[in-house]
């Protein structure tokens, strides 16, 4: 946790809980185990850690949204490597996925829904949009979904989703390598 909580610029945030759910991943398919890992505690721990600092600055709000945009541009970006670097795919699974999140988190208030909007996003991020429109487009959104007294515990839930998903494709594309996860995300954060 103190990891997270000395480098708590969400770009290093991001990449330390995709570590985390990365290893934790591989940690799991080299014991055997099929399916999702056991719940990561010090992951969910650091991450609540560090949004405890950054609405404690005062700076939840931007902290959050910058730190759900790495996670959700590496998320697209490893999906993309594990379906070829093939766009139509990539579509056509997003729009499967979308399906799969929209059956299973059917009550008040799912983040799912949210997450896939983001994601879109994300991942459609044209060279013609200017910084300013692409961060409206992640804000709208990310801002709509937050409620007023629970804000710390939505930004949690759409960041945690996003961090899970991130770290599952990486795992897969690092072949569950705990070493490769180590280097590349040491790398990719630098």
């Amino acid at each position: 946790m103190s990891e997270t909580t000395t480098r708590s610029e969400p770009r290093g945030v991001a990449f330390v809980l995709i570590r985390m759910t990365a290893q934790g991943e591989a940690a799991h398919r080299a014991a055997g185990g099929e399916g999702l890992p056991p719940a990561d505690r010090e992951m969910y721990g650091a991450l609540t850690a560090a949004l405890e600092t950054w609405q404690g600055l005062g700076t939840l709000r931007p902290s959050a949204l910058l730190l759900i945009e790495w996670l959700a541009t590496e998320w697209a970006g490893y999906r993309s490597q594990l379906l070829g670097q093939d766009q139509d795919r990539f579509d056509s699974w997003l729009g499967e996925f979308g399906d799969e999140v929209s059956l299973s988190q059917r009550h008040a208030h799912p983040a799912g829904p949210t997450c896939l909007e983001l994601l879109t996003v994300a991942a459609s991020a044209q060279s013609s949009d200017s910084p300013k429109e692409h961060a409206a487009r992640l804000a709208i959104p990310f801002l709509g979904y937050l409620r007023p007294d629970s804000e710390l515990e939505d930004a949690r839930e759409i960041a945690l989703s996003f961090a899970l998903w991130a770290g599952q494709d990486l795992s897969a594309l690092m072949q569950h390598d705990a070493e490769r996860i180590v280097g590349y995300t040491e790398a990719r954060a630098r």
